[in-house]
């Protein structure tokens, strides 16, 4: 992203300066750094005593975004990254309300449903089950000089247990005072919190085409060369092993263009943040965006409100459940919704009842449902003998704006009837409905709205809706879940019972079935429009996603495995260690 014109002779001239300053400090820095770095085969024992104990230097700054950080290429960071494990698409908290959460997410090493604190209101913290790395550290050696440095004072109250806390007046002073706790011999970890990048954001917008934010992160880049070359001054630093970290507890707020937009949570600039890990013992590793998937193209019509396609043929009896195995698959795309936030009550998505309401559990309305309900989905069924519903709530919820695939899986085993729910292509959850019975209804298979008495209204794209007549064994449903249409050489393709794309333009008010009996659907209103698409299909979840790249409870892991300290697996951590091979 390019600078403003009117501050590039500015960012120059800053560029020049900071770069010999850094160029300086850093060719210092590995230079002595060099001479400690120990050989991979040498005992672990022996290391400790030739190049001393190992010690840290956090640095946290609130707002810095990983995207607008890579951007600017600031000096003193661009030196650090041949020795470090860096990433610009690292992530914090998605469901954080306040900046506190991500601060105790870097401090404590767990996310917030353990350490409880959600917003900037630390009344339901549960730091005394999930204490700070800081207490982590000093239980586990006693001797351990910690130090903590910030312009906040709820950060210093909050986490100032373990720690000496020294509270500083603005960044620059964080700085002098980072500069000052350098100079003593017996330091195990200094920490220090930034303000002033988050604060710029705020005042002008988080990216670099706003001077304010820009110059933010220029100076911050600058403060860190002041106190890494106070780093390299220490008088035994020949005998030291140094862990540098330096990470922002979160993004910030800007719309980014769409061409840029994924819908996953990569695409939010508000969780977007960096992480650098520097050790001359480092090797590069750069941890980019992972792969998120293929996309799917086309024209699809969007069912809201009371939309729907419904089977006016005789060939309804062919997607009856009866007491016989069934697959039943269907793509979906979430939009907003009325709530604004990708979250429903209970709409239909594909159906084959009288009505789909309220009182499902005490009226005779015989047939099948899958509904969304909340962020995931439910099939709910009646039997001849019996009712119930199996939530796909567990392992992993439908991803917002971009497509999920849902299938169901009836099948017979040891004389018991069972549902399988899978959310692309993955296990869900498995429900027994022997008692269900016979699930035959003589109401048309609708595709959207169902009749109902409630407010009960869906927003979403469909397409890809598959019925078998045989239950697809579980590699077939992770095989083929994420792919589009059905190949003639499918090994189960003599028991597909219908197939509907619903891509293309409206054709006749009729969504046509590919399948091999032509039981073509009637849409509600021959005039249903349909939106050109071009998203992603099964993009991992937001927490297979936060495995790929650096998290900010991911911090605490990092140190302590560099300090030594024996992780406990009750100590319950959330966060992982990144290796630079």
């Amino acid at each position: 992203m390019k600078l403003m014109k009117k501050k590039t002779k500015v960012n120059a001239i800053k560029l020049l300066v900071f770069s010999l300053i850094a160029t300086s400090v850093f060719n210092s820095c590995n230079q002595e750094f060099t001479k400690i770095i120990p050989s991979g085969e040498e005992d672990e024992e022996l290391v400790d005593i030739e190049y001393g104990q190992p010690k840290v230097l956090l640095l946290i700054v609130d707002g810095a975004r990983g995207q607008s950080v890579r951007d600017a290429k600031t000096p003193v960071f661009t030196q650090l990254l041949p020795q470090a494990i860096h990433s610009w698409s690292s992530l914090s908290e998605e469901g954080a309300q306040g900046i506190a959460a991500n601060w105790t997410d870097i401090i404590t090493g767990v996310g917030i449903n353990k350490h409880g604190v959600v917003d900037n209101d630390f009344s339901t913290n549960k730091l005394d089950l999930y204490p700070t790395i800081f207490s982590r550290i000093t239980n586990f050696n006693s001797d351990s000089k910690l130090a903590l440095i910030s312009a906040d004072p709820q950060f210093l109250e909050n986490y100032g247990n373990d720690v000496t806390t020294e509270q500083a007046s603005s960044d620059e002073d964080v700085t002098s005072k980072v500069k000052t706790a350098l100079q003593a011999d017996d330091c195990t970890m200094i920490t220090a919190h930034f303000q002033d990048v988050q604060r710029a954001g705020l005042e002008s917008g988080f990216d670099l085409s706003f001077d304010t934010y820009s110059d933010a992160i220029y100076t911050f880049d600058s403060q860190v060369g002041d106190i890494l070359e106070s780093l390299n001054q220490r008088e035994n630093f020949d005998q030291e092993k140094w862990l540098v970290v330096i990470t922002s507890s979160q993004g910030g707020e800007f719309t980014i263009p769409e061409s840029e937009n994924d819908n996953t949570v990569f695409s939010e600039p508000a969780v977007n943040t960096f992480t650098i890990m520097y050790s001359p013992s480092y090797s590069s590793k750069f941890i980019g965006k992972p792969y998120i998937g293929n996309k799917f193209s086309g024209e699809f019509m969007r069912f809201n409100d009371t939309k729907y396609a419904e089977l006016q043929s005789n060939e309804n009896e062919l997607y009856n459940l009866g007491d016989e195995d069934f697959t039943i698959e269907i793509k979906v795309k979430k939009n907003r919704g009325s709530n604004n936030n990708y979250r429903f009550s209970h709409p239909s998505l594909i159906g084959k009842r009288e009505t789909w309401q309220g009182g499902w559990d005490q009226e005779l309305m015989n047939g099948w449902v899958i509904h969304l309900s909340d962020n995931f989905w439910v099939f709910n069924a009646r039997g001849d003998t019996g009712y119930g519903e199996i939530k796909a709530d567990e392992n992993q919820r439908l991803n917002d704006a971009t497509w999920n695939t849902i299938t169901v899986v009836g099948l017979q085993r040891e004389g018991e009837r069972f549902v399988r729910l899978y959310t692309n292509g993955e296990f869900n959850r498995e429900g027994n409905i022997t008692g269900w019975g016979n699930m035959d209804s003589d109401w048309p298979l609708r595709i959207g709205f169902l009749p109902t008495r409630e407010g009960w209204r869906s927003d979403a794209y469909l397409a890809d809706a598959k019925i078998w007549k045989i239950a697809m064994p579980e590699d077939m449903v992770a095989q083929y879940s994420c792919e589009v249409g059905v190949d003639p050489n499918h090994p189960y393709y003599d028991y597909l019972a219908g197939y509907w794309p619903l891509m293309g333009a409206n054709s006749e008010g009729m969504v046509f079935d590919e399948g091999p009996f032509g039981a073509n659907l009637t849409l509600g209103e021959a005039g249903y429009p349909t939106t050109l698409l071009n998203d992603y299909i099964c993009t991992p979840s937001t927490e297979e996603l936060g495995q790929l790249v650096p998290r900010t409870f991911d911090v605490p892991a990092q140190i302590i495995s560099w300090l030594k300290v024996p992780r406990q697996l009750n100590w319950q951590l959330d966060g992982r260690v990144w290796l630079d091979k």
